[in-house]
């Protein structure tokens, strides 16, 4: 295949997503059909099929690249100069949060997206959870070099970081959370963490 040929089904592959992320903003995923998505991009379900076999395929790489614009807004909180290690944790989980609550706002029926992805995808979450992984992992390897966490299991204790913040990026429970002060109960459940983690606190009670 040439270059520009190949250049060419990547565009009209980007096309295809751009279309199926409207539909299944407006009219979530159940309701999307291939035939929708083709005639929305101009082309027949037969060519349609060329590039997605299914709409679970269409589904996947649309989650695959909120996932990575999701990883990218974390990694760039994170990435500011001069934070310390408990500003750089509280940066990330409200990264995360405001991340995740304005795609609620623009994608009415994100839920669908959650079902499909723990149904048909579940690699998916999996591979998404790694990544959030490395990037707690990398906050904790910062405070233990700087002497300010004291880790006994860096790997352990980032799993049990993301477990504790899942209210702050899970759609349903930040739908159930109404109108809450997410930045506000984002530091306190930070300052729970890190306090728990701080080799001052570890040294006063020895």
């Amino acid at each position: 295949m040439s270059n520009a040929v190949a250049n060419l089904a990547e565009d009209t592959k980007a096309q295809i997503l751009e279309v199926a992320t409207e539909r299944f903003r407006h009219y979530g995923y159940r309701k999307t059909t291939m035939a929708e998505v083709a005639g929305d991009c101009r082309m027949s379900a037969g060519n349609l099929y060329r590039y997605f076999e299914s709409k679970s395929d269409i589904g996947a790489a649309v989650s695959i690249a909120w996932f990575d614009a999701l990883h990218q807004t974390a990694r760039a909180a994170i990435a500011q100069p001069g934070l310390s290690p408990r500003q750089k944790l509280e940066a990330y989980v409200m990264a995360v949060n405001r991340f995740t609550v304005e795609s609620l706002r623009n994608t009415p029926h994100i839920q669908e997206m959650v079902d499909f992805l723990c149904e048909e995808r579940r690699d998916l979450v999996e591979q998404h959870l790694v990544s959030c992984h490395e990037i707690v992992v990398s906050i904790l390897e910062g405070g233990v070099k700087r002497g300010v966490f004291e880790i006994a299991d860096i790997s352990a204790c980032a799993r049990a970081v993301l477990n504790a913040i899942v209210r702050f990026e899970y759609p349903p429970l930040l739908v159930l959370s109404g109108e809450a002060n997410f930045d506000e109960e984002v530091r306190a459940v930070v300052s729970l963490i890190v306090d728990g983690l701080s080799c001052e606190r570890t040294q006063a009670a020895s």
